[in-house]
């Protein structure tokens, strides 16, 4: 907790501050801008220095700075920004006066030529400029490489960033992993306002999610409403420190200045193509008005959006077990099972953005609205194999997911006597829902499978070419449903206070201190209904049924599958056409059945379709969450060559849960309820020191500490005691800790542009992992019932005690060939490449049963750990990019390149599963055409058709094949 001695320092530290500031009150200040000396467009992240001393200041996005309390005197100013000439000039500075200052530099040239920056060098050398002199170790996505060439959406153009891979969804990119840690241990913002997490699972027994429910799904972020984006590694004290990999900060585009006053309106009109599914009704529609009034001062940005897309997939999925544990990792995995879905999803999504400006002397009013709604409909059909059964099931899904956003924000930056005030108040809401998920399963008693000999070490295609569907032979078997809801809201404010010192001019410091509160309430509900229709008990249901179709086609008495084939629907050239997927089914009939059977519940047990009231009541929660955070950072600069940034951040989360409990008694189920406060607070230190040897050379260091919260579903104090087995969620849980070290080399200059080297290193502790274990002894766990001797399966989520190590090298090199003779001046090339390690212990719990000497039947639990990788952590990156402009055209070619990504943790070598090697390549085109700013746009995704595939780790073979094709999107922009 924030005690009284942290308390007594901060108040000193603000009491100093204030006298001594007011030594200063009658110096002066430098405020100004720097822009293109051409375009007049602001160079943001341009250094402006008082040559001789350490008294500077980098530019902001709009390129502007402001220097205070400089004495009195004449000076030289001097402006560098990478890619273009220095310039100095001469200021005299008098005492209590501000001076106004703007710069305008020149791209950088070969002699007697004039080089007209293009949109994506320009965009290149944005985001070099604000790498370079950000304090934070970051890397940026500019607004004029966003605004040129957009992606398919936010996330991917994250993904060209070095250190990032993406969690794909019908591939679309929609969950980002940094640095090997999965997206729950990632924060995602919107101009610095954290997004909630809106990873729902709809099925709560899960006991963890590949993701985590405190993850973001980006695919709803439009790449058209976006200033700029930065991935932050290495955070400030001033930063929420809920992070373990790194911040997605996403900046909303504000009005741009025209001195004509005059309104722009654009307008994106888009249709596309999907490959998988030959479909061409695809679309995307964007109109935007900005406009700045009052002398510039006050901006408007409006835009609204729409878009459908087309995310199908086809799926292999196949399942292998060790039976032979007795030769180490020489054994050979058994392949039990495989399955093939089709899923035809199509998405739709509408966005807002609405961002208001007003700019004064002493500061800046803006007001950020962000609005996003996204409508997923998927229908899965989908073929089970079971080796060991010998039997095949069929099923069909109907699935819809609605993801809805909003984002407030108000933010007022003023400068006032001493200080620099930034203050932020914003509103988040966000809901997840499923309104009703429906699978219909059918039962084939043979598979054809038995006679054929030892089946077991096939590779997943010949054993699926095997299996001989008969639909003549495959009944009805069971109808299951579910549903769920879930809001998070969060109401945030947060002030920062800075203030300058120069103790001479070779040392200077920029003092900042603030703090912040959060408040969230979330929640949760769930409802399911299932039941089968093989037996006597449902004997009700199937009556209706039969009473409204009587001409039902039957199998042995039960309900056909052959009264569901829609022979209209077409599978396609599925997989490649490496695999056949049998039986297309249709959902018309099962809508009308499920109606039916929802109005005659069965009788008894799980026979016939019913409202399951322990699944729909144990697995609902609510609560909140209050964080509060207070920081105080120095940076201080010595010459102009050296930056030291100390600071201490203290952050505690309190957290609320409300929940069920159940446990299964004589007669039926026992509930009680229970709500569990938690708090968590924990100092976090910090040090940046960035240093400049050489004026084309820099060495960043880094060492800070984070926090990441455990997922709402871990903490959540529900448990449920069945006759044999304990599902028990740990609210005792603590937030795991990153101690972490950044070291960046960056070497630049006009002609390299930036090329930098990041080694880091994470030492991660208290990470939280699912435990599935064996228990007689239930003493550590008092809210449970002691049940003498009694032995139970045991599933619930530890923190690990054993330290984790996460490690890895970013290499990475942005430059433009200005330099080169025509045609090759203007290519613009991009490349980056990471490298990562990690070790992480897993929780292994094994039963032994043993006779004894006395023929008795003794079991021992045997509790240890297993080491392997970081789940999601993928062991190499690569992105390429080449772009090239000239007059009216641009076009950009991409490839990325990941491989071995780690995806099932297991004991038993044989049992975990790697990601194949991935390439994929991209293709940008745009032309300026000659009519009222119109311009023409081709985009090709994924053009070779790349799978996403799985691998065993021992035989290789297949676990996970996924299949999405190649899209391509044409369309007009136009720009009034």
């Amino acid at each position: 907790m924030f005690g009284k001695n942290q308390a007594f320092y901060l108040m000193v530290i603000f009491l100093l501050i204030i006298t001594v500031s007011n030594n200063f009150s009658q110096n002066s200040s430098l405020r100004g801008v720097v822009v293109d000396s051409q375009t007049k467009d602001p160079l943001p992240g341009a250094n402006v220095i008082l040559v001789g001393t350490s008294i500077g200041s980098a530019t902001d996005i709009e390129g502007k700075f402001l220097i205070r309390n400089i004495s009195s005197g004449q000076y030289k100013l001097k402006a560098t920004y990478v890619g273009y000439d220095a310039k100095e000039m001469s200021v005299n500075l008098v005492a209590g006066k501000t001076i106004e200052i703007e710069f305008e530099l020149k791209a950088v040239s070969v002699e007697g030529e004039t080089v007209v920056v293009t949109a994506q060098a320009s965009g290149q050398k944005e985001a070099i400029n604000q790498q370079l002199s950000s304090i934070q170790i970051k890397n940026v996505v500019s607004m004029a490489r966003i605004q040129e060439l957009p992606d398919a959406n936010a996330a991917e153009s994250v993904a060209r960033l070095p250190g990032v891979s993406l969690i794909r969804e019908g591939g679309e990119g929609s969950k980002v992993v940094i640095r090997g840690l999965s997206p729950q241990y990632n924060q995602v913002t919107i101009d610095g306002v954290e997004l909630p997490g809106n990873v729902v699972s709809n099925d709560p027994t899960e006991q963890s999610s590949i993701v985590g429910d405190r993850a973001t799904n980006l695919s709803m972020i439009s790449s058209s409403m976006l200033g700029g984006i930065e991935v932050i590694k290495a955070i400030t004290p001033d930063m929420d420190a809920a992070v373990l990999g790194g911040v997605v900060n996403f900046g909303l585009r504000k009005a741009i200045k025209d001195e004509s006053g005059n309104p722009t309106f654009g307008l994106t009109t888009q249709g596309s193509y999907n490959g998988l599914k030959e479909t061409y009704n695809d679309y995307m529609l964007v109109g935007s008005y900005e406009q700045r009034f009052f002398d510039q001062s006050f901006g408007v940005f409006l835009q609204g959006s729409a878009e459908k897309r087309n995310r199908s997939s086809n799926s292999l999925g196949a399942g292998y077990i060790l039976e032979d544990k007795t030769h180490g990792d020489a054994g050979i995995p058994n392949i039990n099972s495989v399955n093939l879905t089709d899923v035809f999803s199509e998405k739709e999504r509408q966005g807002a953005t609405l961002v208001l400006d007003f700019a004064h002397e002493n500061g800046e009013i803006g007001m950020m609205n962000f609005f996003s709604r996204s409508d997923t409909k998927s229908l899965f059909r989908r073929q089970d194999l079971s080796l060991i059964s010998d039997d095949l099931n069929y099923s069909a899904t109907d699935s819809r997911n609605e993801l809805n956003i909003i984002t407030n924000l108000l933010s007022i930056k003023q400068e006032i006597p001493i200080f620099h005030v930034d203050l932020k108040l914003s509103h988040t809401y966000s809901e997840s829902k499923n309104p009703q998920d429906m699978t219909f399963s059918f039962w084939q008693d043979n598979a054809g499978l038995s006679g054929l000999g030892n089946l077991t070490k096939l590779h997943p295609q010949k054993l699926a070419s095997l299996s001989v569907p008969n639909s003549a032979n495959t009944a009805f078997s069971g109808i299951s449903t579910s549903e769920n809801f879930t809001t998070d809201r969060a109401l945030a404010a947060a002030v920062d206070f800075q203030t300058e010192f120069i103790i001479s001019d070779y040392l200077t410091a920029k003092v900042k201190f603030g703090g912040s509160l959060q408040h969230r309430n979330r929640t949760y509900d769930f409802n399911t209904a299932n039941g089968s229709f093989l037996y006597s008990g449902s004997q009700a249901g199937l009556d209706a049924i039969f009473d409204k179709y009587p001409d039902l086609i039957l199998t042995s008495g039960r309900i056909g599958l052959e009264n569901f084939i829609d022979e209209s629907y077409d599978y396609g050239n599925f997989l490649g056409g490496d695999y056949e997927i049998a039986y297309p089914l249709g959902f018309d009939l099962m809508y009308d059945i499920l109606d039916i059977a929802a109005k005659v519940p069965g009788s008894k047990g799980y026979e016939g379709y019913k409202v399951d009231l322990h699944g729909s009541r144990l697995y609902d929660y609510h609560g909140t969450e209050n964080k509060s955070a207070a920081y105080v950072m120095a940076t201080f600069s010595i010459g102009e060559n050296i930056t030291i940034l100390p600071g201490v951040r203290y952050q505690n989360l309190t957290t609320d849960y409300f929940a069920y409990r159940g446990k299964v008694v004589s007669g039926g189920i026992q509930y009680t309820d229970t709500t569990v406060t938690k708090p968590h607070g924990y100092l976090l230190p910090a040090l940046h020191i960035r240093y400049k040897p050489l004026p084309w050379l820099q060495l960043h260091f880094a060492y800070t500490n984070t926090l990441n919260y455990p997922d709402f579903n871990a903490i959540i104090p529900r448990y449920n005691i069945g006759t044999s087995a304990i599902s028990y969620n740990n609210y005792n849980l603590k937030p795991a800790t990153s101690e972490n070290f950044d070291l960046v080399l960056s070497v630049y200059n006009n002609e390299i542009g930036l090329l930098t080297f990041n080694g880091f290193k994470k030492k991660v502790e208290n990470l939280i992992f699912a435990s599935n274990t064996y228990k007689t002894d239930l003493s550590d766990y008092p809210d449970l019932p002691q049940e003498g001797n009694r032995l139970f399966a045991f599933s619930t989520f530890i923190n690990n005690p054993i330290p984790i190590d996460v490690y890895g090298i970013e290499t990475d090199w942005q430059t433009h060939f200005w330099y080169l003779p025509e045609p090759f001046s203007n290519i613009v090339f991009n490349i980056n490449y990471t490298h990562i390690f990690s070790e992480a212990s897993y929780p292994k719990s094994e039963l032994i049963n043993e006779y004894n000497e006395n023929g008795e039947l003794v079991s021992t639990i045997v509790d240890t750990f297993y080491t392997t990788r970081m789940l999601n952590q993928p062991n190499d990156i690569m992105n390429i990019s080449i772009g090239y402009d000239y007059r009216g055209f641009s076009g950009r070619i991409s490839m990325l390149y990941q491989d071995n990504i780690f995806k099932s943790p297991a004991f038993w070598m044989q049992e975990r599963v790697n990601s194949d090697k991935y390439t994929r390549w991209d293709l940008s085109l745009k032309q300026e055409l000659p009519w009222y700013g119109i311009q023409l746009f081709v985009n090709l995704n994924n053009i070779t058709s790349e799978e996403d595939v799985d691998l065993n780790l021992k035989n290789k073979y297949p676990v996970s094949r996924e299949r999405y094709g190649m899209t391509g999107d044409i369309g007009l922009r136009i720009n009034l």
